[in-house]
């Protein structure tokens, strides 16, 4: 998915995400691990997934424009969703008839 960089010409509210997609998302909604490798290892441990499945994962939802993170050579910025992501965020969830509690979507297992 190409994406501008004002993001005006992707509609965030229709981007389907799989349940994978949608667990790490409400993981890192929750604010609670500052970096993309730290949420990599977090996430390999606790929901047995390989790492470089997250990492893939990671950066093709950074660049549909959902998540923002540090990469090798940029400068720092802590793992967090995008004003777009938290809309993705809330549109999977209620279209999958989920309350739009991120703390209950993070208990979804894989």
């Amino acid at each position: 998915m190409q994406v501008d960089k004002n993001m005006g010409s992707v509609d965030f509210a229709r981007l389907r995400l799989s349940e994978k997609e949608m667990l790490l998302l409400a993981e890192i909604g929750l604010n609670e691990i500052p970096t993309a490798t730290d949420f990599v290892e977090f996430a390999s441990e606790n929901y047995a997934m390989s790492q470089s499945g997250i990492w893939y994962t990671l950066k093709k939802l950074k660049k549909e424009g959902v998540l923002d993170f540090t990469e090798k050579g940029e400068a720092y910025r802590p793992l967090a969703l995008t004003e777009g992501g938290m809309k993705v965020l809330r549109a999977s969830m209620t279209h999958a008839g989920v309350n739009c509690d991120v703390r209950r979507v993070a208990q979804i297992s894989v």
